[in-house]
Formats: structure tokens, sequence, C-alpha cells
């Protein structure tokens, strides 16, 4: 086998793999997978896998820590900005929050609720203000479509046409 990973016997139906933030391969079976079948999924997964295990050692090595008082800044940095930014695009893009919050994820940027409720990073002060403007957009979004769809991805598209490669950013 090419990749050396870990495998978690669990009450499920389905084959699902992980890498991890430390870049370990992580693949959970149902209980009574034999490890020849194990084996042979890895295996046909092979180019995912490799670009996962890629792109996980690029944020591995990009990975930046921040020390308590660089963190309380940007988070009320995040809580003066984050808000205006939702204020403006919910305007235009007429959709409306239930809320906003400011969270200290550091996988994901932003998310919003079953219920519209909209949660971003405070991560995110430390990106170009453009990205932080697609993340607004891009959660707004889900508000009217709660999918990646090409519908959601159409109407990011009418209020940031160049959102494509903002988000590489």
């Amino acid at each position: 086998m090419l990749f050396e990973y870990r495998v978690v016997h669990s009450d499920r139906k389905t084959i699902a793999i992980q890498v991890d933030e430390d870049c370990n391969i992580i693949v959970k079976v149902p209980s009574y997978a034999k490890r020849e079948d194990v084996d042979a999924f890895v295996l046909k997964k092979k180019p995912w896998l490799e670009k996962a295990v890629k792109k996980q050692m690029q944020r591995k090595a990009n990975r930046k820590e921040y020390t308590d008082e660089q963190i309380k800044e940007m988070r009320k940095r995040a809580k003066e900005l984050i808000p205006q930014r939702v204020e403006y695009y919910s305007r235009i893009m007429g959709v409306k929050p239930a809320y906003v919050k400011i969270n200290s994820a550091k996988k994901r940027h932003g998310s919003c609720s079953p219920k519209n409720g909209l949660n971003f990073s405070l991560f995110l002060m430390d990106k170009d203000p453009r990205f932080v403007d697609y993340v607004v957009v891009h959660e707004l979004a889900h508000i009217k479509h709660h999918n990646h769809s090409k519908a959601f991805y159409d109407f990011v598209a009418r209020f940031m046409p160049d959102y494509k490669e903002i988000s590489k950013m």
C-alpha cells in the first residue's frame, strides 16, 4: 500500500476517508469490513488522497500561531467589521440573517445554520478584505440557497462576479 492509514471500525454502513490536520489518513469502515476490501477502496481513492494529503500539508505549513492578545484584537475587529459587511450585503442581496456570531473556528471561515444564522471566524481578520466580503456574500447566499448548487453560485456571482478568483485568496 502506498499510504499508511488507520482503520476505525464502527457501526456505519459506508467507508469514509479523511485526512486530519496532521496529515494522518483515517479510514472509517463498517465493523464487518475486511482489510483487503478496505485496501482496495483506499487504492481506488489514491488520486483523491494524494491531493488531500498535499492540500493538508500546505495548510499545515501555512498554519499561523496566534498569541492571546492577537486573538483578542482580531475578535474585536471582527465584531466591528463583519456585522457592517453583513448589513451592507444583506441589503443589496435582499436577504436577512437571523443572527451574526463571531467564533474562533480555524477550519471554517463561515457557516449558515438551517435557521439562517450566520457564523464567522475571527481569523478572517487575517485575510484580504475582498476575501472577507466573499465569505459574507457566500454565507448570505445560503439564506436563499441552502446548498452549493449552480443556482447558489449564480446568486453569488450576481453580487460578486469575480468570486472564483477571490475565493482562492
